[in-house]
C-alpha cells in the first residue's frame, strides 16, 4: 500500500502507471454519478457515501499525480536503456584526478561507464538560502552514499581499470572539453 502513494523512479514499463491514471479517473467518475447510478434513501447512510467518496476521490487524485510523474521517470529510464554505452565518447581519467575533484569541489557529478553501464558518481552539498557557505557534504555512485571521502574512494575504486575511470561527462559537459 506504501508504494502505491511513492513515486516509483526505476520503472521502464508503462503499464503500472497508466493502470493507476486509468483506476484513478475510473474512481472519480463513479463518485461523481454515484447518485445517478444507485439512489440512498437513508440520510445517513447517504452522508457516510459521500464521505468516503470524498476521501477515494482525494487518494485517486493523489495517485493520478504520482502516476504522471511515474511516466516520465518511465520515459527517462527506457531511453537510459536504450543508450549504447558503447557509442559514447568517454575520456580516460586517472583516478586520482577523479577523487581530487571530488574532494576539492562541494558539488560535483561524472557520469561514468563502467561494466557497460553508465553510472553517476560524485558528491553533493547543502547550503542555505543566499549563503555561499556549504555543509553536509556527502559522496555518491548513484544512489548509494559515502559519508566520508576514503569510503567513497574505496567503493569507486571497484570502477577502474589500470588507474583510469571512463569518464563521459562532468557537470554535464562532454569530458573532452575538460
Amino acid at each position: 500500500m506504501k508504494k502505491l502513494f511513492e513515486v516509483q523512479t526505476n520503472l521502464t514499463n508503462y503499464m503500472y502507471p497508466i493502470s493507476k491514471i486509468i483506476i484513478s479517473v475510473l474512481i472519480v467518475l463513479f463518485s461523481i454519478f454515484r447518485k445517478r447510478l444507485f439512489v440512498i434513501d437513508s440520510k445517513p447512510l447517504n452522508i457516510f457515501v459521500t464521505l468516503i467518496c470524498f476521501v477515494f476521490t482525494m487518494v485517486s487524485i493523489l495517485s493520478f499525480y504520482i502516476s504522471i510523474s511515474e511516466l516520465f521517470y518511465v520515459c527517462r529510464n527506457r531511453k537510459a536503456e536504450h543508450t549504447d554505452v558503447k557509442s559514447l565518447a568517454t575520456v580516460p581519467f586517472d583516478f586520482e584526478r577523479i577523487i581530487s575533484l571530488v574532494k576539492d569541489n562541494d558539488i560535483i557529478e561524472f557520469e561514468i561507464i563502467a561494466n557497460e553501464k553508465m553510472l553517476r558518481v560524485g558528491a553533493s552539498s547543502d547550503c542555505e538560502v543566499n549563503s555561499l557557505v556549504f555543509f553536509d557534504k556527502r559522496f555518491y555512485i548513484e544512489k548509494e552514499e559515502y559519508l566520508t571521502i576514503e569510503e567513497f574512494e574505496e567503493a569507486l575504486s571497484r570502477y577502474m581499470s589500470d588507474g583510469k575511470i571512463n569518464v563521459v561527462t562532468v557537470d554535464g559537459v562532454k569530458a573532452e572539453k575538460w
